[in-house]
């Protein structure tokens, strides 16, 4: 076996003893005994940070060190803060652009460039044609004519001295987000900026929907985030992209669907940290793609997590175990929670006990249901919550997620029980009357269990795809520095 092969199969081997590390990490602080009120993904980034500490002096050790530190997971003061922003990341910046004066003066011109020369809205108001952010139909070189590939990265190369590491910050400062990126703000370079005759107007936008709050960075709505931006090839495939449609958006066309292109730029700019910092670039594409999963995977886990446990609440009762012969799940359960309602049953100390107390709680309608007017509205809302419901606990009872030997798992995309993922495909997409879903399900639900659980599996594989393709760019362009030397060290000389 040659050396590169070696080399090869040693990366492989790595790849996978990390992935078990990160995995093993957040596990061990999921499971460890921590109060309700402690910060589990804070908890998680300091076995990482120990974890790393441990390594052998590498490049391997400083590139896993600059992502962690960049990521900053202390940053999160809660465990639902990672699917709404990108909060470690954005205090990165936030913390450059105040102490780094030719940084923040390079962004200010960037930025500026763009609000001058781009477009900054995708639509007239109140076209509906079309979604208003750039979308999964808006590539740049392909419907957008005016936009070549890889103009953004070539206009940032200009501000950056010709420099790939720059240029990928400066990108990463907008891009790791659409919205919530930071508040970036350096009062001697504004100062220094409006001298020269810029003014303040040209530095500085209102925030999508805050007139009353300024940013240097472009809209949601800008050509910013068109996708093709980096390069021809920093896009998900059009297979993925007719697989997005016809799974989670059937019936919608690629330019009513917003593209999400900014997991591509922060990606982008994640891996080329940890290549700057040592990393190999073959490795950095392997742990940008695996947190991508994770991150995924935590925000599908809030989501399905009360709906899920329950799921299953309702499958344990009597009551539906003794269910008359043709009553459906859901009708048992809608029908027993309405009764329970009208007969005044149910009130916040019945919750944890009564699984159908549970249920009008969860969707927010009273527990009394006395007053027919209000027991019909109750049923709406029940009837509404069904089918996420009864998803989520599919979802939950064949893939990899949820609690197992009372430590907790981030939901994955790959599935480990329940029927082959073929099945799954025919009883979506035909009329076969076979129930792989059970327990007194109705086909038409199970149905819409597997359509809404195979949706989910998509979005993991448009996520994941977005990061991996920033990711590759990243590799083709970035390059190593010194131990110990950053590019935002040298930005003045740049």
């Amino acid at each position: 076996m040659g050396n590169s092969q070696v080399r090869h199969l040693k990366m492989k081997q790595f790849s996978k003893a990390l992935v078990a590390g990160v995995l093993s990490l957040s596990l061990t602080a999921q499971a460890s005994d921590l109060g309700p009120d402690v910060n589990n993904i804070s908890s998680a980034n300091k076995i990482a940070l120990t974890l790393i500490s441990k390594l052998p002096n590498s490049g391997v050790k400083d590139g896993l060190e600059r992502y962690y530190n960049i990521l900053s997971l202390k940053s999160y003061s809660y465990d639902n803060e990672v699917a709404n922003a990108n909060t470690g990341v954005a205090l990165f910046f936030e913390q450059q652009f105040e102490q780094n004066a030719c940084f923040a003066e390079k962004a200010y011109l960037f930025y500026r460039d763009l609000k001058l020369s781009t477009k900054q809205r995708q639509t007239a108001e109140g076209d509906k044609s079309r979604h208003a952010r750039p979308s999964l139909g808006d590539v740049a070189g392909k419907n957008r004519k005016d936009l070549k590939p890889g103009w953004l990265y070539e206009k940032a190369l200009k501000y950056a001295n010709g420099n790939p590491n720059v240029a990928m910050s400066l990108i990463g400062l907008c891009g790791h987000d659409d919205k919530n990126q930071g508040e970036f703000t350096n009062q001697d370079v504004e100062i220094k900026l409006t001298s020269t005759g810029i003014s303040s107007d040209e530095l500085y936008s209102p925030t999508d929907g805050n007139s009353e709050i300024n940013t240097v960075c472009p809209s949601q709505f800008a050509d910013f985030y068109v996708a093709g931006g980096l390069s021809k090839a920093s896009d998900i495939s059009d297979d993925l992209k007719k697989k997005v449609l016809s799974i989670q958006y059937p019936g919608k066309k690629d330019v009513q669907i917003a593209s999400k292109n900014y997991h591509v730029m922060g990606a982008a700019f994640m891996t080329c940290q940890m290549i700057e910092a040592g990393l190999s670039p073959l490795l950095a594409i392997q742990v940008e793609s695996m947190a991508a999963h994770l991150y995924r995977g935590i925000r599908l886990c809030q989501q399905i997590e009360t709906p899920a446990h329950l799921f299953w609440s309702l499958q344990r009762t009597k009551e539906v175990a003794l269910r008359g012969m043709g009553r459906t799940f859901e009708q048992t359960v809608i029908e027993t929670t309405l009764k329970r309602g009208r007969e005044k049953q149910c009130g916040y100390d019945k919750v944890a006990k009564d699984p159908f107390c549970n249920f009008l709680k969860t969707v927010g309608a009273p527990f009394d249901l006395s007053v027919p007017r209000i027991e019909e509205r109750a049923r709406k809302m029940l009837e509404k919550y069904m089918d996420n419901m009864v998803a989520s606990g599919i979802y939950s009872s064949w893939h990899v997620s949820g609690e197992v030997a009372g430590i907790s798992l981030p939901c994955s995309r790959d599935q480990l029980w329940g029927p082959h993922p073929f099945l799954q495909w025919l009883i979506a997409k035909t009329e076969v009357s076979l129930n792989i879903c059970g327990n007194g399900l109705t086909m038409e639900s199970c149905r819409k269990a597997v359509r809404t659980v195979k949706s989910w599996e998509t979005d993991f594989d448009w996520t994941v795809s977005q990061h991996a393709a920033g990711a590759r760019f990243a590799a083709k362009v970035c390059k190593p520095y010194p131990k110990g030397k950053s590019s935002f060290d040298g930005m003045c000389g740049n």
